[in-house]
This record gives structure tokens, sequence and C-alpha cells, in this order.
């Protein structure tokens, strides 16, 4: 079994942990020199606004309390990074770290008695999402619907078709903005399409 921590809205994340002021605002990290939204809570964007947006276009909404911006702090969350995979590295048997704010983690065989225990464990320890399936793939889709659980964590069930038939493919991961239309033009247009397509 594979687990897929993954940071939620990491850098905005890691600048409450010294900011509470920040905690439940519409909060935007900006790129270097400021210049546009990298990073943006859930709260920003439930208001609309897509990464990329140049700050000059939403300055203003600044100035009258609506959002608040922070410059980005790339030593900061490189460090909570590094911290974070500290703890992942006492919870699991190994980690493979797959970007700043995502690891695959192999959980011990003691967890296989619960793993939803284990991920909310883990989940408490550090304060992040935890989704578990037995493929790298799989572990993303089940992390994907974890970050909408209350709970934060999710067990993907040994017969996972019903889940996969409902997720359109250009969501799963390794497929990309390129291959989708590919795929679409075949009439493969979900996940379970995907999985039991002809390998040539």
């Amino acid at each position: 079994m594979i687990g897929l921590v993954d940071g939620n809205n990491f850098f905005v994340s890691c600048e409450r942990v010294f900011n509470r002021r920040l905690v439940g605002r519409p909060v935007a990290v900006l790129s270097n020199n400021d210049g546009c939204c990298v990073a943006r809570s859930n709260e920003f964007k439930a208001l609309g606004i897509s990464m990329g947006t140049p700050y000059f276009q939403l300055k203003h909404r600044e100035k009258t309390g609506e959002l608040s911006f922070c410059s980005s702090n790339y030593e900061l969350y490189g460090d909570m990074s590094n911290r974070i995979i500290s703890i992942l590295r006492e919870e699991a048997v190994d980690v493979e770290q797959y970007s700043i704010d995502e690891a695959f983690i192999y959980p011990p065989t003691t967890a296989a008695e619960d793993y939803v225990s284990y991920g909310k464990r883990i989940r408490a320890k550090i304060l992040r999402w935890v989704g578990f399936a037995p493929t790298k793939t799989l572990a993303k889709i089940a992390n994907h619907i974890g970050k909408k659980s209350p709970e934060g964590v999710f067990l993907l069930p040994n017969d996972p078709s019903d889940i996969l038939s409902q997720l359109p493919c250009d969501e799963v991961w390794g497929v990309g903005r390129r291959l989708a239309p590919k795929l679409r033009a075949e009439r493969i247009l979900t996940a379970q399409h995907l999985r039991d397509a002809a390998d040539d």
C-alpha cells in the first residue's frame, strides 16, 4: 500500500503558521517580485480569482481589506517541507518526496490493520492531507478525495471502479493537457475507461 501526503495550499499554509491573522481569510502568495498569484487559500479560490492573476489587478482589493497577500518566502517553505518530511520518515518505512509539498509514503505492516487511523495520526501530527491506495496513481486519486473529506484521509476501496467511472481522464496523474484530447478522441473519457483500455 502507498500513501500520498499532500500539503493543501502549501505556501499559504506555511504563512499562516507564523501569522494567525491570515487564518480564515482570502490569502494569496505572490511570485518573485510580487508579480502574480502562485498559491491561493480556499477562501481566495472561492472568490473565483485564477492562479497567475497579476497582483496589480488585485492591489486595490488589498487596500480595502478584502484580500491579503504575502510575498513569497521560499526559504521558509523549504524549511517547513523538510520538517514535515522528517516527521513522515518517523512514521513510514520509506518516503519518496515528489515535490516541495507532496510525498509518497510506504506505511509499516502494522498500519494494514487500519490505514485510515494511521492516516489520521499522521495528519494530526502535521495537519496535512493523506490518501492511500495500492499504486502511486491511485494514491493521487485517493488524496484528491481525502482533501474534500472532513477527516482529510481516504482509503481507496479494493474495487475503485465506481470512483474511477466518475473521474475525468484528464484528472489522472500523468495524463496532462496534451494527452487528454487524444484520449477523448478515442472515447476514453474517464479514469475507468483509461484503466480498461487496450495497451496498444
